[in-house]
């Protein structure tokens, strides 16, 4: 047999290799600042033309060898094994998403390379021969600039993507002259960390779950909720921990063993930052305690947010009690208190304000799990009594509209109000499309897109077939992804899952 039988071909190796690693020509643009990043870039300039995008940086070159080895990777004329020595070669120096860049079928790729006495150029064209030169500078600043086309690509897609995944880069990265947002939506504290793992912890405004941001050179590579605790976020820094290239589950994997210590340092933090709550607004202070009391609720650091002061009683001194001092209150009264809504403070005419509590519903259900004790309305004096009745129509109508303001805001669904499917569901979705976020929202309509991702409303059409659809057979969340329009494009194995499916699987009412 001739040995030309046995001769990888290197040129299909390498379409392989970059569809393997992307989910899309959209994720390039923010691959090259990865790799701006990686070199030690401090600002980083993207510019999105009509049919192309320019990444550009001064300070930190790409090597000689880089492009040497760009070189022959894409050299068709170069024997197989030189070809694939300079691929592993890109790989080992994190410069793989050059080779992505000029791998992807229609690409176009020019790299310009300046260290103020020379200047090196690269370009590459698909199914077109390589073209290099040198010449001198024209400035004496060190420089690279980097543009690339590929055909099919979708610009917008490209720019929001970049948008989320430098939201955590250590440097400046400015998006058609303008800076990119940084940190958590919604934040109200961070904190960084070196230990167990480098990352910036978050304490948000919104979310029912805590969310990491898993991030390789800076940059987001895949993203993991971890239900079952009080919520909080953190961008998670795996690079020295991973190989290059690894895939969202290796990243999931990497930082399971830290997930531990990253729910107790957050809780950590909120016991900190609650000496903070008499300066806070009332709805930062609400949330916070509400953070703290489910932390307790799950018995993390249960002993410390118990003797905090994060329970507001209806009195006019301000009057606080922790956990503690509402059991012992409570043990004088027949373990029972009289609790009130914030809205209602205002009616007065309470007869005993010193010993009722002002706490929303879900205050007084982790209260009630905490420390046994239950709640009534406080008893009030006749003369407000009609003062009171006519209050509490207007606090109800002013609830009322703040829940149709939740509803057309896209009011996320909690996970103790989901039901078992809407969970399944909602997890394959996010594992499907990580790192995308994905959040389930109350009512109806289309799929929606915020700055913490895709918002799905529980009543679409296609989430409620899928609660039955999904756990018949996982292969229906491919038609399911395509009927939400999340905007991203399912995974090519859930595609060719739901093509080899049998036919005989269908959903029965």
């Amino acid at each position: 047999m001739s040995d030309r039988f046995l001769t990888i071909d290197v040129s299909s190796e390498l379409s392989t290799l970059c569809k393997a690693q992307l989910r899309g020509t959209w994720q390039l643009p923010a691959e090259l600042v990865r790799l701006a990043l990686r070199l030690g870039a401090a600002e980083v300039s993207v510019r999105s033309r009509m049919r192309r995008f320019e990444i550009s940086w001064e300070g930190p070159t790409i090597d000689d060898e880089v492009i040497a080895d760009l070189r022959s990777a894409l050299d068709t004329k170069l024997a197989p094994e030189g070809r694939q020595r300079a691929i592993a070669a890109l790989e080992r120096s994190g410069s793989e998403a050059l080779l992505w860049a000029a791998g992807l079928r229609g690409a176009r790729l020019q790299v310009t390379c300046s260290d103020g006495d020379r200047r090196w150029d690269f370009e590459y064209r698909s199914r077109r021969r390589l073209n290099r030169s040198l010449g001198t500078a024209s400035d004496t600043a060190s420089s690279v600039v980097i543009q690339w086309r590929c055909a099919g690509l979708d610009k917008r897609r490209a720019s929001r993507w970049l948008a989320i995944a430098s939201r955590f880069a250590p440097a400046r990265i400015f998006l058609d002259g303008t800076a990119l947002p940084t940190g958590f939506v919604g934040g109200l504290y961070h904190l960084q960390l070196e230990e167990p793992v480098p990352c910036r912890l978050g304490l948000t405004r919104v979310g029912e779950e805590p969310v990491l941001w898993l991030l390789r050179d800076g940059m987001v590579s895949a993203r993991a909720s971890v239900p079952g605790y009080p919520p909080f976020e953190a961008a998670v820094e795996l690079g020295d921990l991973v190989a290059t290239g690894a895939s969202a589950a290796d990243m999931r994997r990497t930082v399971a063993p830290f997930l531990g210590e990253l729910v107790d340092r957050a809780a950590w933090m909120m016991v900190q930052v609650s000496a903070r709550l008499p300066e806070m607004a009332a709805a930062e202070r609400e949330r916070l305690g509400i953070l703290l009391l489910r932390a307790a609720r799950k018995g993390i650091r249960t002993e410390e947010i118990s003797t905090l002061p994060l329970l507001e009683m209806a009195s006019e001194n301000d009057l606080r009690l922790s956990i503690e001092g509402i059991r012992q209150l409570a043990d004088q009264r027949g373990g029972v208190l009289a609790a009130i809504e914030a809205s209602e403070r205002a009616a007065g005419g309470f007869m005993d304000p010193q010993s009722t509590l002002l706490a929303s519903s879900e205050v007084r259900q982790l209260l009630t799990r905490l420390t046994a004790v239950r709640f009534q309305s406080p008893s009030r004096h006749r003369r407000n009594f009609h003062r009171h009745v006519r209050d509490r129509l207007r606090a109800t109508a002013v609830d009322l509209r703040r829940r149709i303001r939740g509803f057309l805001l896209h009011r996320e669904v909690p996970p103790s109000n989901r039901h078992p499917q809407e969970s399944e569901v909602l997890e394959a979705i996010r594992s499907a499309i990580s790192p995308i976020g994905v959040s389930l929202c109350e009512g109806q309509g289309s799929t929606g897109w915020t700055m913490r991702g895709v918002v799905v409303p529980r009543s679409h059409p296609a989430i409620v077939a899928a609660a039955d659809l999904i756990s018949a057979d996982a292969a229906w969340l491919y038609p399911l992804l395509l009927a939400l329009d999340t905007g991203w494009d399912p995974p090519e194995d859930l595609r060719r899952r739901w093509l080899e499916a049998p036919e005989s699987v269908a959903f029965e009412r």
